[in-house]
């Protein structure tokens, strides 16, 4: 994708006539410095220590619900900022801006959701992260639009860009109290997780990834289908849930391929590249981590198609939860922010 020339700082009204003829400036805000980003960074930074505090105040009514609550708005206030942070570092889509910007406004409100009772006012709370993140969603649908070249990395990452308003989505209905097809609380809320994590952070852990080896052809191809694991797999879960156990174990079961393929490409080609020895060590549990909580929810889903009880959800919250949200997608994200992938 061609990035508009920088001269001093260009907005979007006031593009000279020959930029005006390009599509892509139409919606694009370039400017000379990587503001939003650092600032997507500090707003993650800051998150971390809002999320701290989060700890203290009691939200679930359950330990079981209290946990899920936990993990959900980790994703909000740290996981989201720190993606953004990561997804382009020398070009600004107007819709990425304001999600960005809008960010730690819309993290609060959410938190807040969450303090007062399941109903109209929840749910117009948590609406609020919702439309944030359909910024983001926005940004994802232009990327694709004015990709000059598809590549099978950069795709990854829009379309964990369009997947991460449905989580939103899930979210306001579990606040307010909405039981979609008769799923309990708990599945909402789990499905909401789902797709910040597994459907919005994973695709663009691997698309960066890709970033990373994109000079070697076997390492690319393989993050390549890594990549089609993920985002074909996680929509098959959600359906899989809905419709037919079956159907959620062959989703799982294709994301667990997806992401131990990326797991397989952080170890051998990502870190041994990686100068930083945090990140190495972070990339390395990240990479455990993710191995380790597929095994978990493949044995989840395979409880559930043989009605065997193997593990159930309060320990699957507990492992294959804490596994994926802090092991996998904070480590991996933090690894990144120490030695961030290569510009696209």
């Amino acid at each position: 994708m061609k990035s508009v020339p920088q001269r001093g700082r260009v907005w979007l009204l006031n593009l000279d006539n020959r930029y005006a003829q390009s599509r892509a400036t139409r919606y694009r805000v370039v400017v000379l410095t990587s503001s939003p980003m650092k600032f997507a960074r500090t707003s993650a930074l800051v998150g971390a220590l809002l999320w701290g505090v989060t700890l203290l105040i009691r939200t679930g009514d359950s330990r079981e619900t209290e946990l899920i609550q936990k993990i959900f708005l980790l994703a909000v206030f740290v996981i989201v900022p720190l993606c953004l942070s990561l997804i382009t570092a020398d070009e600004d889509w107007l819709a990425l801006r304001i999600a960005v910007w809008l960010q730690p406004f819309a993290a609060v409100v959410c938190f807040v959701s969450f303090l007062i009772p399941q109903g109209m006012l929840a749910g117009v709370l948590s609406s609020v992260w919702l439309a944030t993140i359909s910024f983001v969603a926005l940004a994802g649908l232009l990327r694709i639009f004015f990709a000059e070249s598809f590549v099978s990395y950069e795709l990854s990452v829009s379309a964990g860009m369009l997947y991460l308003p449905i989580g939103g989505a899930w979210l306001v209905a579990s606040r307010l109290g909405i039981q979609p097809l008769g799923f309990g609380d708990t599945i909402v809320l789990l499905t909401a997780i789902h797709f910040h994590f597994a459907g919005f952070a994973a695709p663009l852990l691997a698309g960066f990834a890709g970033r990373a080896v994109r000079d070697k052809q076997t390492a690319s191809r393989v993050v390549g289908l890594a990549a089609t694991g993920i985002i074909l797999g996680t929509p098959l879960v959600a359906a899989g849930i809905t419709f037919s156990p079956a159907v959620a174990l062959v989703g799982t079961a294709i994301v667990s391929l997806g992401l131990s393929l990326l797991a397989v490409i952080v170890l051998f080609y990502v870190v041994p590249a990686t100068s930083s020895i945090v990140a190495k060590a972070l990339f390395f549990i990240a990479s455990l981590s993710s191995i380790a909580a597929m095994v978990l929810a493949c044995l989840y889903a395979y409880s559930i198609v043989t009605h065997t009880l193997i593990i159930d959800i309060p320990h699957m919250a507990m492992t294959h939860g804490l596994l994926n949200s802090f092991g996998f997608a904070l480590s991996s994200l933090i690894a990144w922010t120490l030695s961030p992938p290569p510009k696209h």
